[in-house]
């Protein structure tokens, strides 16, 4: 029924005086009459949790509007209703990038990546060393006092310059890590230059571009008309206060001539 509907338009099965018009019809989406419904199977829809317009796309519909002899101000209309849907699916983009980014912050931060063989291998002969010396100490007299402190001090020591060579050895290996950063465009995270280049084949990319330079060839343009009324208003204020300020300097004029008679007389 759908792609019925598609095809042939909402009404099909009633007999109508004009079939002209079907493009008005609530059924029709009227953002994929000026070309760009978000929620289209080929763009968002479906993805990233949006659900896939239900109204009719329908091309005949299009050509409809395009040969209405109203069609520059239907577009008009339909255009408004097709930036209030971009608005909120670039929105949420939006949100979803600033989300992923934090995210990434948060991933790096606690982080511990796989340290090379040979570090891992010094820093645990450096525990299995001093846990030797402590036991050493363990074992003398208490005579030996002086000694037992010296065995416990290189103890100690040695487990501090593993902490450092394992504090240095993580940072150098979260710094070779590849980058991770997130697309201004699309919000998807990816890594490195070969991975920025793999997700910009994604159709997701491709959709999200799409949609924002809609966003920012219609929205605009949405703003000219009020701007064009808007300069008509303060016009026409400005006429109206011109009109006043000569019928009140009018009024005075006659006011003076009226005393000036009742002085004469």
């Amino acid at each position: 029924r759908a792609m019925l509907d598609a095809l042939m338009g909402p009404g099909r099965d009633v007999i109508e005086k004009d079939n002209s018009e079907k493009f008005k019809d609530d059924t029709v989406c009227k953002g994929f009459l000026i070309g760009c419904c978000p929620y289209d199977s080929s763009l968002l829809g479906g993805k990233r949790k949006f659900a896939v317009c239900e109204k009719i796309h329908s091309e005949l519909m299009k050509e409809q509007l395009e040969k209405h002899p109203d069609s520059g101000k239907l577009r008009l209309e339909y255009e408004r209703i097709a930036v209030a849907n971009l608005d909120f699916v670039v929105r949420e983009c939006d949100a979803h990038i600033a989300v992923e980014q934090s995210r990434i912050k948060e991933d790096v931060r606690r982080k511990k990546p796989p340290l090379p063989v040979t570090v891992n291998d010094k820093v645990a002969q450096m525990k299995r060393d001093s846990s030797a010396l402590i036991q050493q100490a363990e074992e003398l007299d208490d005579t030996n006092l002086r000694e037992k402190e010296g065995l416990i001090t290189r103890a100690n020591e040695m487990l501090k310059e593993r902490e450092e060579i394992l504090e240095a050895e993580t940072k150098k290996a979260i710094e070779s890590l590849p980058e991770q950063a997130v697309c201004q465009v699309c919000g998807t995270a990816y890594e490195g230059e070969a991975g920025n280049a793999a997700h910009k084949k994604f159709r997701i990319h491709d959709a999200y571009t799409f949609v924002r330079e809609m966003h920012e060839k219609l929205k605009p343009r949405l703003s000219e008309p009020e701007k064009g009324e808007d300069e008509k208003g303060e016009k026409g204020e400005k006429g109206k206060r011109k009109e006043r300020s000569s019928g009140d300097k009018d009024r005075d004029s006659r006011r003076k001539r009226s005393v000036s008679r009742g002085r004469r007389r």
